[in-house]
C-alpha cells in the first residue's frame, strides 16, 4: 500500500472519531435536556471524550506517519548509496586520469588507474603537489589552468605529455569546476584521456602528405638530373675507347663512370617512388630475397664485427612486390642497422606470416645507438638524415617507404637510445607486406 493511501485512510479515521464524538455529545445532550439539574455533570466529561479520542486519533496517525517518513528516508539513503557506488566503480574502472585538485595544485582525490600508472595508491599522493606525478613543467601548465579555473569559474581545456622511461603518452585534460552552493569554486576536477594512438595516426598523415607532395618534386629533379648524367656517362664510354686499360686516365674515367652509374640509380629510385602503377603484379620470395641479400653483405657485415642472426620461417607465401625493389629495401634497412653498430653488435633479421591480417612480417633489428625520440618522425623524409657530412644522402629510407606502399605495403620504426623495461636499445624496423593470394583478389 502506497503512502497517499495510508494518508487518505488516516484522515478517513480522524474524521469517523470526530463525527463519532460530536454525535455522541449531541445524543447526550439530547437525552439530558429534560434534567437540567444533571445537564451541566455530562458536558465537560463528554467533550473530554471527544478531545481523547481525536487526541488518540492523531497521535496514531502522527506514529504512523513518522514511521512511513522513516522507510521512505532510509529507501532514499540506500538509493543514493548505491548510485555513489555504481558512479564510483565507473570511475575506478575507466582508464582516465581522474583526480582533484586545491587552488595551489595539490591532490584531494584521485582514481585508483592514475596512481597505478605512476606506481602507487590514491593515499600515497593525497596532500601532496602535482609534481609529485608530473615533471615541473607539465605542472606549471596545469597550475595555470586551475589558477584559471578558479578565476572564471568555466571548464577549461588542453592536452600534456607524461614519460615514462623511453615512452611518451599524450592526454586530452579537462579541468572543471566544483562549486558549493553559493557557487564559489572550492576545488577543480581533471578528467584526462589518452590520446597517444591518435598523435601518432596524425603524424603519420602528415607524414604521408608530405611524401605525396615530395614524390611530384622528385619526379622533376630526377628528370632534370637524367639529361646531364646521360651526357656525361656517353662522353665516358667515348673517352675509354681512346686509352689503353692499364692506363691512369683509364682508371679515372673508370670512376668517374661508376659514380655516374650510382647517381643514375638515386635517380631511378626517386623516379620509382614517385611513379604511380596501376594493376602491379610483381611478386617475390622474401626469405630468397633475404639470402641474396645477405650474401652480398656478410664480408662486409663481418669485417665490422657484426653478427647475422636469421629466424626466416618456412613455406611462407609468395609476397607482393618486385624481389629487386624488396632487395633494396633489405639492403638499406640493413646498411642502416651496421652504421648504428661501430663498435659490432647483432643484427637479427625474422620474418613470420600474420595469419590474421594475412600479411607477411619482416622484422630487421639491431642493438646499436638507437634514433632520438625527436628524430623518429622524420626518418622517412627525404634527405633527412643523422650521420656526418659525407656519410649517408638521407634517401634509403625515403626511397624504401616508396617501394613498401607502392605494393600496398608498410614500414614502421621502433627504437631505445637506453635500456629500458619495455625494450632494449637499438632499432627495429617492420615491414609488413601483402600476400600474393591478396594482391590477385584484389586485381579481380
Amino acid at each position: 500500500m502506497g503512502d497517499r493511501s495510508r494518508t487518505t485512510i488516516y484522515k478517513r479515521f480522524l474524521l469517523i472519531a470526530a463525527v463519532i464524538s460530536i454525535l455522541y455529545l449531541a445524543f447526550m445532550m439530547g437525552h439530558l435536556s429534560n434534567v437540567p439539574a444533571q445537564r451541566h455533570v455530562f458536558w465537560w466529561p463528554c467533550i473530554g471524550i471527544s478531545f481523547m479520542l481525536m487526541a488518540a486519533a492523531s497521535l496514531f496517525y502522527g506514529h504512523r506517519r513518522v514511521r512511513s517518513l522513516k522507510k521512505q528516508v532510509a529507501a532514499k539513503t540506500e538509493e543514493l548509496k548505491k548510485s555513489e557506488e555504481k558512479y564510483r566503480r565507473l570511475v575506478e574502472s575507466g582508464e582516465d586520469f581522474v583526480f582533484t585538485t586545491n587552488r595551489s595544485g595539490h591532490f584531494q582525490s584521485l582514481n585508483n588507474f592514475t596512481a597505478n600508472f605512476f606506481g602507487g595508491t590514491p593515499s600515497d599522493f593525497i596532500g601532496r603537489p602535482l609534481t609529485a606525478l608530473f615533471s615541473e613543467d607539465v605542472a606549471a601548465q596545469q597550475r595555470e589552468l586551475i589558477g584559471l579555473v578558479f578565476q572564471v569559474g568555466k571548464s577549461v581545456r588542453d592536452e600534456f605529455s607524461v614519460t615514462t622511461g623511453e615512452h611518451r603518452a599524450w592526454f586530452s585534460a579537462n579541468f572543471m569546476p566544483l562549486k558549493d552552493k553559493q557557487g564559489k569554486v572550492t576545488s577543480v576536477l581533471c578528467i584526462a584521456r589518452d590520446i597517444t594512438e591518435k598523435k601518432k595516426l596524425e603524424k603519420q598523415l602528415v607524414n604521408s602528405e608530405k611524401l605525396a607532395s615530395i614524390g611530384t618534386l622528385a619526379a622533376g629533379v630526377a628528370h632534370e638530373l637524367n639529361n646531364p648524367l646521360g651526357i656525361i656517362l656517353g662522353f665516358t664510354d667515348l673517352l675509354l675507347e681512346k686509352f689503353d686499360k692499364n692506363t691512369q686516365n683509364y682508371k679515372d674515367l673508370k670512376t668517374i663512370e661508376r659514380h655516374s652509374l650510382q647517381c643514375k640509380q638515386v635517380v631511378e629510385n626517386l623516379l620509382s617512388f614517385a611513379r604511380h602503377e596501376e594493376n602491379i603484379s610483381e611478386y617475390c620470395n622474401i626469405n630468397e630475397d633475404i639470402h641474396n641479400v645477405i650474401n652480398v653483405v656478410r664480408h662486409f657485415l663481418e669485417m665490422k664485427d657484426i653478427e647475422i642472426q636469421l629466424d626466416l620461417a618456412p613455406r611462407l607465401p609468395v609476397a607482393r612486390g618486385d624481389s629487386r625493389q624488396m632487395q633494396q629495401v633489405l639492403l638499406n634497412l640493413i646498411n642502416n642497422s651496421a652504421a648504428a653498430m661501430e663498435d659490432g653488435g647483432v643484427l637479427e633479421i625474422k620474418t613470420n606470416l600474420d595469419g590474421r591480417h594475412n600479411r607477411i612480417c619482416i622484422t630487421v633489428r639491431d642493438n646499436g645507438h638507437g634514433i632520438k625520440e625527436e628524430d623518429l618522425e622524420r626518418i622517412f623524409d627525404p634527405f633527412f638524415t643523422t650521420k656526418g657530412e659525407g656519410e649517408g644522402t638521407g634517401l634509403g629510407l625515403f626511397v624504401s617507404h616508396g617501394i613498401v606502399t607502392k605494393y600496398g605495403g608498410t614500414i614502421t620504426c621502433e627504437s631505445s637510445t637506453a635500456d629500458g623495461p619495455d625494450m632494449r636499445r637499438g632499432t627495429t624496423f617492420t615491414v609488413m607486406l601483402r600476400t600474393a593470394t591478396e594482391g590477385m583478389d584484389d586485381e579481380k
